[in-house]
């Protein structure tokens, strides 16, 4: 009966993130839009991991060690999630040119790697909402549509950066597989539920998800942010991230 449950709340979720992708269709998805959704990604993903992601993982650190150890340790695991995410980097050969040449892939590989983390993350969540789940149905209710406050920008910088060099079903299709790991985490909770749920192993996995966003938030959406000359859009989608997020914390 959980697992239907979550199942259902996934699919809820999966829409969420499509929703960000209807947005980019009506739009257009012209430049002035990708740098909107850049910036919006960019404090979400930020306010993603200090609102959410570490303070989760503290929780499980602090039930086995005091606090200066479980800070050494989320900062080592933290470091580590940076570090394979920027391997990872250097061995797709990327570079960061902006020239109007390179844009294109500049943006794919927005995509690419900004998929990589939402894998993982939406694995996360999805062993979450089976968990909270098993405790009370209307907190994981409520836990859905927090995270899919969340899931909308995600979803649109997602599908704004991919849809630049990919046909409408192909966006949908790649946002639907992404989506798609919110049940395959439900499961893997289900099925290991002592090992995972109830060990420092999903405060590991949380604090190593935040390394990736860092390195996601940082090396691959500031430098566009940046080069943007679209002051009014990047300051505007900056700014209504960090209203959504904090949106997520009384939902």
């Amino acid at each position: 009966m959980n697992l239907l449950i979550v199942f259902v709340l996934s699919i809820v979720s999966i829409l969420f993130l499509l929703v960000g992708t209807v947005i980019v269709f009506t739009t257009g998805n012209n430049k002035k839009i990708v740098t909107f959704s850049v910036s919006l990604g960019f404090s979400v993903l930020i306010l993603l991991g200090v609102l959410h992601l570490l303070p989760d993982a503290y929780e499980f650190f602090e039930e086995k060690y005091n606090i200066a150890t479980s800070v050494l340790f989320m900062l080592s695991i933290t470091i580590l999630g940076f570090l394979l995410i920027y391997v990872l980097d250097k061995i797709g050969g990327h570079h960061h040119e902006h020239d109007d040449e390179h844009e294109v892939g500049h943006y794919n590989h927005i995509s690419i790697i900004t998929c990589i983390f939402l894998v993982v993350h939406n694995l996360l969540e999805g062993m979450t909402i089976y968990s909270t789940s098993l405790l009370d149905y209307q907190v994981a209710i409520m836990l859905t549509i927090g995270i899919g406050l969340h899931n909308i920008p995600l979803g649109f910088t997602l599908s704004s950066t991919y849809y630049k060099d990919h046909s409408k079903l192909g966006t949908v299709v790649f946002i639907s597989l992404i989506g798609v790991s919110y049940l395959f985490g439900a499961l893997m909770a289900y099925m290991f539920s002592e090992l995972i749920m109830e060990s420092i192993a999903f405060g590991v996995l949380l604090t190593f998800t935040f390394g990736m966003v860092l390195y996601i938030a940082i090396n691959e959406f500031l430098p566009s942010m940046i080069k943007s000359e679209d002051k009014i859009y990047r300051n505007v989608g900056v700014i209504l991230g960090v209203v959504l997020m904090l949106v997520t914390l009384f939902v």
